[in-house]
């Protein structure tokens, strides 16, 4: 009997062929190799996880001396660093400057329509006061024969004083305004100016102090609270100019702002009057009533009071509402006076609050 005969008749485990360099065959069970498999994995993975931790020390070991070369250094009272020279120090006066200074920057504005731009140019030469020529520039479309209309004159002559760039148009092709999504009637002019300067809650307060001391009674500012469509913002600026208002605050939140559409439906108003954005409506009201105004707001309701029952003899500042919800319950608690607006005798109860709004300084200023 050979050995593959014996090896076909075994009990045991299958034996497996294995051939070893230098010696002769030789034949090992499936659990033997099985075990040696293991052994050489196990040390395998020993050593990549030593490897691993090495590494990993290392890395740590270099970062930490990393940043301790990168951190400065103080000494123990803080004030100096280890070369010697000053920590830097800001002082509360100069953090109080710098807040006060704080301005929200906004983007360049087109003013566009000859009234319109007459009247921001009117009131830089009134404010005499020096502009960065470079930031403004007047489009104007000329005629057939290069020349500027004659109706355009005025605001081209008064540019050039103030020494503003004059941009002359051949056609609608290259006018800055051609990108707009609606048709503007910018009369062929439209001038464009770095950003609108604002005013701050100060300027109300000054306001509110001099008519007092002066005894100026009537209505002489306004609050808004969550005005959201533009032409009713300027449409209330431009009433709020020709009654002689001398400031409005507006809201910084779901209120429109400044800007082209409202400078334009304002006809120039806005460039007579200070707007002041407000963060806050209601902690503006509180410090407008603690400068000595009083405060009126309007309202639909059974406990409104009537416009003509108020008295005359005291500065007023006017508040109005939202479009659609009017004024909140907030903004309601910081009125001294809530009144209706007589009338809807008809089939409207309400007006709009453009049109509510040069009433109710009518009638605060009569």
């Amino acid at each position: 009997m050979n050995f593959k005969q014996r090896d076909s008749r075994s009990r045991g485990n299958k034996p497996v062929k294995t051939e070893v360099r230098g010696k002769n065959p030789r034949y090992k069970s499936e659990d033997s190799v099985l075990e040696e498999k293991k052994s050489r994995y196990s040390a395998g993975r020993e050593e990549k996880k030593s490897r691993y931790s090495a590494g990993r020390e290392e890395k740590k070991s270099q970062y930490s001396s990393g940043r301790e070369r990168q951190k400065p250094q103080f000494s123990k009272d803080r004030k100096s660093f280890e070369g010697g020279e000053k920590a830097p120090r800001v002082q509360k006066n100069e953090q109080n400057q710098n807040f006060k200074s704080f301005k929200k920057p906004l983007k360049e504005i087109f003013i566009w329509g000859r009234r319109t731009v007459e009247a921001f140019l009117s009131n830089l030469h009134q404010q005499g006061k020096e502009i960065e020529n470079s930031k403004y520039a007047l489009h104007i479309i000329v005629d057939k024969a290069n020349k500027a209309p004659s109706q355009l004159k005025p605001s081209v002559e008064s540019a050039q004083l103030l020494g503003i760039k004059i941009v002359p148009h051949q056609s609608n092709e290259t006018w800055p305004l051609a990108d707009s999504g609606e048709e503007l009637n910018h009369q062929r002019i439209c001038l464009k100016i770095p950003e609108y300067p604002i005013q701050y809650i100060s300027e109300a307060i000054e306001v509110i102090k001099s008519a007092n001391s002066e005894s100026q009674h009537g209505c002489v500012g306004l609050v808004l609270d969550q005005i959201q469509d533009p032409r009713n913002f300027g449409a209330i600026i431009r009433s709020a100019a020709f009654f002689g208002v001398k400031f409005i605050v507006y809201g910084t939140d779901r209120q429109a702002d400044i800007s082209s559409l409202v400078l334009k439906t304002s006809a120039g108003g806005a460039f007579s009057i200070s707007l002041i954005p407000a963060v806050n409506i209601n902690r503006a009201l509180q410090q407008i009533k603690e400068a000595g105004a009083w405060i009126v707001g309007t309202a639909l309701g059974e406990n409104s009071s009537n416009l003509k029952d108020l008295p005359i003899d005291r500065a007023w500042v006017g508040v109005l509402g939202n479009e659609e919800k009017g004024l909140r319950n907030e903004v309601l608690k910081n009125c001294d006076y809530i009144v209706q607006i007589p009338g809807g005798k008809g089939t409207v109860d309400s007006l709009n609050v453009s049109v509510a709004a040069g009433i109710l300084i009518h009638s605060l200023s009569h």
